[in-house]
Formats: C-alpha cells, sequence, structure tokens
C-alpha cells in the first residue's frame, strides 16, 4: 500500500507544478524537455541500458513504446496549459479519466471481456463529467476551453491502451522489460523535444541556456514524474493485487489528492457544474473499481 500511496502522491503533484510553473517564470516547454532527460536517464539506468534494450528491440511493445514518446511530450505539454487556465482539478479528470477508452474498446474487440452495467455506467459518465468540470459559465470565451480537456481524455486514453496492451506476463517476461516499457517512450519524447527546442532556437536565433528556475523545475519534475511511475510498477510487482484494480485505485486517489490541495494550496475556485464533474468523475472510476474488484 506504501508503493500505491506513494505513486498517488508524486502524480497528484505533477499537476501542482504545473501549476507553479506560471508562478516561479518557468519555461514550461523547456522544462518538460529536461524533464523528460531526467526521468528517461533513471529509467533507462534502472532497466539495464542498452544490453537489455538489444535483447527487445525487435518486440512489437518496443517498437510501439518508442513511437508513443511522441505523443507524451505532446500530451505532457497540453497538461501543463490546461493545468495553468484551467485549473489543476479539471486537468487530473481528463488524464485519469482516460482509463475508460480502453475499457470500452476491450469490450468491442476482446472476445474474453463483456459488457456489465458498471461499465457501461462508467463510459457513458466519463465524457459529461469532463465538461462538466472544466466549464467555466459566465467568463467570456472560456467556455469552450474543455476541447483541451478533451483531447487530453482522448490522448492520455490512446497511452492507457498501449500499456494495457502490453503489460501482461506475454510480453513482460522480465522486470527489466516493464521498467524499459515505461522508460522508452520518455527516451523518445526527450529527443524529440530537444530537437523541437534546438531548431526553435535556430529560427529564432537565440541561443541561451535556461534560466536556473527553469532548469530547477525541469529536474524536480523529472524526478517526480519518474517516481510516479516506479512505484506504481512496484505496486503492480510487490503487492499481489489485481491490475484490473489497482488502476481505478490509483487514478480516484491521484483525482482527489489533487484536487484536495489545489483548493486548499493554490485556493482553486470551483463553480456548482465543476463539482458535479468532479463527482461524476469519481463516480466513474469508482464503478469501474467495483467491477474489477467483483470479478
Amino acid at each position: 500500500m506504501v508503493y500505491l500511496l506513494t505513486s498517488i502522491g508524486l502524480s497528484a503533484g505533477i499537476f501542482l507544478l504545473f501549476q507553479l510553473f506560471a508562478r516561479w517564470n518557468v519555461d514550461t516547454f523547456v522544462a518538460i524537455v529536461i524533464n523528460y532527460g531526467v526521468a528517461a536517464g533513471l529509467g533507462w539506468t534502472l532497466a539495464g541500458g542498452m544490453t537489455v534494450f538489444e535483447s527487445v528491440m525487435h518486440e512489437p511493445w518496443a517498437q510501439v513504446a518508442l513511437c508513443m514518446g511522441l505523443l507524451f511530450i505532446y500530451l505532457f505539454q497540453l497538461i501543463a496549459r490546461s493545468t495553468q487556465e484551467n485549473g489543476v482539478t479539471v486537468t487530473s479528470i481528463a488524464a485519469k479519466l482516460s482509463m475508460v477508452l480502453p475499457v470500452a474498446l476491450f469490450l468491442l474487440f476482446d472476445p474474453n471481456d463483456s459488457l456489465n452495467w458498471q461499465k457501461g455506467l462508467a463510459i457513458a459518465l466519463a465524457i459529461p463529467a469532463i465538461i462538466l468540470a472544466s466549464w467555466k459559465g459566465g467568463e467570456k470565451g472560456k467556455v469552450t476551453k474543455w476541447t483541451i480537456p478533451l483531447i487530453i481524455f482522448f490522448g492520455s486514453g490512446l497511452i492507457d491502451l498501449m500499456f494495457a496492451g502490453f503489460s501482461g506476463p506475454e510480453h513482460m517476461r522480465q522486470v527489466e522489460h516493464r521498467y524499459l516499457f515505461a522508460s522508452l517512450p520518455l527516451v523518445t519524447a526527450f529527443f524529440s523535444g530537444a530537437s523541437w527546442w534546438t531548431l526553435r532556437a535556430y529560427q529564432s536565433n537565440h541561443w541561451s541556456l535556461p534560466a536556473k528556475q527553469t532548469w530547477f523545475g525541469g529536474i524536480g519534475l523529472g524526478v517526480i514524474n519518474f517516481g510516479s511511475l516506479y512505484f506504481l510498477l512496484e505496486t503492480y510487482d510487490k503487492t499481489g493485487v489485481d491490475r484490473s484494480a489497482i488502476m481505478p485505485v490509483n487514478n480516484l486517489g491521484v483525482i482527489l489528492m489533487s484536487s484536495a490541495l489545489s483548493l486548499w494550496l493554490l485556493k482553486e475556485t470551483l463553480i456548482r457544474k465543476n463539482y458535479l464533474g468532479l463527482i461524476l468523475g469519481i463516480l466513474a472510476i469508482a464503478l469501474l473499481l467495483w467491477d474489477a474488484l467483483a470479478g
């Protein structure tokens, strides 16, 4: 349980840190690139580096993981933007409620999966939960900001689908494979982000090292980002709890903790529709947890 609680706390810390970047004048994109360099380095070292990679580089899961890194960096930028514009609560719901997408796809294409009322209701609640949570009624031009949380929802769903599809023992034959699987998208995200950063500096003819606060923000984000993933993988490996139950508990915990901390520490304000969206999101994940435990 300690592993799971640590992962939840660190994941909530990611959303809070993005909110603080704007206050600390951190260059968010550069900090994200640095973050992926730190997280990739830690994950690559833990997995065993090039030796382990060479042994699995032709496996489908390794190739898919490398390609997904492009989505990682794009999505992380959107999460940072949504956190700063829409708030921690909205963004955590959009990112963590995304697990209903692989559930829905497995219902459609996996003959071993079946629809029941818990799964059906959870899927039905997902979209209205995001829209209501991000609704900013009465503020001109802000009603449409639910589109970014929706993109985060679908993008995170693709990532969840990747991990759900390849995380079984038929693919992850060694513990090192699991850590490599988690670190490969981080490697691609770092190199693609660094390339874009270099190209942007070249086009603007403005070459300079990041400010001190950007370095600190990026390194801190990288350690927290990797730590949340590491402790989640340790939860899967050491607790003996079914994977299908761990995921809903983790996502529900992140939503609750990040929302509570943002209301308490950042004084985030929510209207009645936002609270309704939060409740619907919590209910959707609780239904999936109920289904997992009942199964």
